[in-house]
């Protein structure tokens, strides 16, 4: 699955196929080192260290964006599906997120578990795109399987949230001092409030 995307120096290929054409793990992972993203650690141990390992076991699935010219990883972002824990959400958001007026423990939904692309390509304004990309796979999904909403734990920076709400996201949980905030992206029509 080879597409052009947001400009035509950029090819989007799934993580699977390029295990799968490669002929050994070590040009795997040198492929994927060459992802750089010193502001967020985490994104950068994810490719490194774990998104082989999640995509053999189907854990998830992990989509890269090549630059055509370089042959280096420009950005990437991972899908599964996973379950949103209640524990400290308010018994309206569950009834809006859920659908019904249950006390549930957890709610089924997909999860855009990293998204960043690497620190060479950060003067380019990418972000929008790679999210487009994103919601129009896990459409076809929802589409398929049903399915309520988007999650994501973003970055709890205002830019950040910012950017997410420009895009049809909203936060679920109360702002605070943690690292990061859930934030969902419904396929249902809100109510008049959020809750």
């Amino acid at each position: 699955m080879t597409r052009p995307q947001f400009d035509e120096s950029f090819s989007l290929f799934p993580l699977s196929e390029i295990i799968q054409n490669t002929d050994s793990n070590r040009k795997v992972k040198k492929l994927l080192e060459t992802f750089s993203c010193t502001r967020n650690i985490d994104l950068q141990d994810f490719l490194y260290n774990k998104a082989v390992t999640f995509e053999k076991n189907l854990r998830s699935r992990t989509y890269l964006y090549i630059d055509n010219t370089t042959q280096e990883v420009a950005a990437y972002f991972t899908i599964t599906i996973s379950t949103l824990h209640t524990d400290n959400i308010s018994p309206e958001v569950i009834e809006l997120l859920d659908g019904y007026k249950n006390d549930v423990a957890s709610i089924p939904c997909f999860l855009i578990g990293q998204l960043g692309k690497s620190d060479k390509f950060e003067p380019r304004k990418i972000g929008e795109y790679i999210l487009d990309d994103v919601i129009e796979i896990i459409d076809q999904s929802q589409k398929s399987l049903g399915g309520r909403f988007i999650l994501l734990d973003a970055i709890n920076k205002k830019s950040v949230i910012k950017f997410y709400e420009a895009n049809a996201f909203f936060p679920i949980e109360e702002d605070s001092d943690s690292e990061s905030i859930k934030m969902i992206k419904p396929y249902f029509e809100l109510l008049d409030e959020k809750a």
